[in-house]
C-alpha cells in the first residue's frame, strides 16, 4: 500500500482544523483539493474515515485509530524533514572518512583542523583503517587511496602532491648490520613491512631498478600495520622501512635516519578522496571536500 505523505499531512489538518474550508485556507489550496486528498486517502486505506454531514464532520473509529497512529509521527517526521532541508543551506552534520593513519595526520587533519573552527555544527570522523573498504556499504561520505587504486566509478579529487618515497634505516642499525648497495642485498637486512588487513598481505616494496620497477618483498622481525608505527620502529633501528618522505625528512634532517639507495626509491600517485556521486553533496561534506582538494 501507497499512502502519499502529503494527503496524510491533509488529514491531520483537516482534523485541527474540523472543516475542509478551512483547511483549504489554511494549505492555500482549493477545498476540492482537500476533498480528493482525503478520498484518495480512504481508498488507498480502503475505509471511510470522515462522517461529513453539511453541518458537521467527525471522524469513524478507522479515522480516529488513524489519527492516533500519524499524528505524533507525522508532527516527527514533519519536523525532520524541516530540519534536513535546512541542512541544504547550511554546513551542518556528520562527515565520515575513512583513511589509514598516516594519511589521516599528514594529509588531512593538517588541512582541516583551521577550517572546522569556522563551521561548529560540521561533526568530522576520521576512522584510521588499514584496509580497502566499501564506503557506500558501511556508511562513509568518502574515503582515501592512492590515484592508481580508487575504482573507476567513483568521483575523486587530488587531496596531495604525488608522494616520493624513500628506504631509511637508523645509523646504529646500518653500523651494525652494514649499508645495503642493491635491492638484492635487502635479502640479508631486517625489512619493516606493512601488513594489509583486507587480505592479510604484505604491501611489497616498489623500486626503480633502471627504469624497470621492482616488487620487492623482504623479511624481518617486525610486520606492523601502521606506517607510523613503522617509522618508530625504525628510529629505534629495528630495520630497514621504505616510508613516504614527508614522513622520513625530519627524522633525516635530523641524522636520526638515513636514505639508502634514493636513485631507486619511486614516486607514487597523490592521494585521492573518493566518493559515490557529483549529486545532492551536502554543505558539510562540500565544506570538507573543498578545504581537502589539491
Amino acid at each position: 500500500m501507497k499512502i502519499n505523505l502529503n494527503d496524510l499531512m491533509t488529514f491531520t489538518q483537516v482534523i485541527k482544523n474540523q472543516n475542509f474550508t478551512k483547511t483549504a485556507a489554511k494549505l492555500g489550496i482549493t477545498q476540492s483539493a482537500v476533498s480528493q486528498s482525503m478520498s484518495q486517502l480512504e481508498e488507498h486505506i480502503g475505509l471511510k474515515l470522515f462522517n461529513r454531514t453539511t453541518r458537521s464532520l467527525t471522524l469513524t473509529d478507522a479515522g480516529h485509530r488513524l489519527s492516533e497512529l500519524v499524528g505524533k509521527n507525522l508532527e516527527d517526521i514533519t519536523l525532520g524533514l524541516e530540519r534536513l532541508s535546512a541542512m541544504k543551506d547550511k554546513p551542518a552534520g556528520i562527515v565520515r572518512i575513512s583513511a589509514d593513519e598516516y594519511v589521516i595526520k599528514y594529509h588531512i587533519w593538517n588541512r582541516l583542523k583551521n577550517t572546522l573552527k569556522n563551521y561548529p555544527d560540521i561533526q568530522l570522523e576520521l576512522i584510521s583503517e588499514n584496509r580497502r573498504i566499501d564506503i557506500a556499504k558501511e556508511g562513509y561520505d568518502a574515503g582515501v587511496r592512492l590515484g592508481n587504486l580508487v575504482e573507476k566509478d567513483m568521483v575523486a579529487i587530488p587531496i596531495s602532491d604525488k608522494i616520493k618515497m624513500c628506504l631509511v634505516a637508523s645509523p646504529d642499525y646500518l653500523d651494525r648490520y652494514g649499508i645495503p648497495l642493491s635491492i638484492d642485498d635487502l635479502k640479508k637486512h631486517q625489512c619493516i613491512h606493512v601488513r594489509i588487513l583486507t587480505d592479510h598481505s604484505l604491501l611489497p616494496w616498489v623500486f626503480n631498478d633502471d627504469g624497470q620497477h621492482i616488487s620487492f618483498k623482504g623479511s624481518g622481525q617486525l610486520t606492523l600495520t601502521s606506517i607510523e608505527q613503522i617509522a618508530d620502529a625504525t628510529l629505534n633501528g629495528y630495520g630497514i622501512s621504505y616510508l613516504p618522505q614527508d614522513l622520513a625528512k625530519i627524522y633525516i634532517d635530523q641524522e636520526l635516519l638515513v636514505e639508502i639507495m634514493p636513485e631507486k626509491a619511486i614516486t607514487l600517485p597523490p592521494f585521492y578522496m573518493f566518493y559515490t556521486s557529483r549529486k545532492l553533496v551536502s554543505p558539510a561534506f562540500s565544506v570538507i571536500k573543498n578545504a581537502l582538494h589539491y
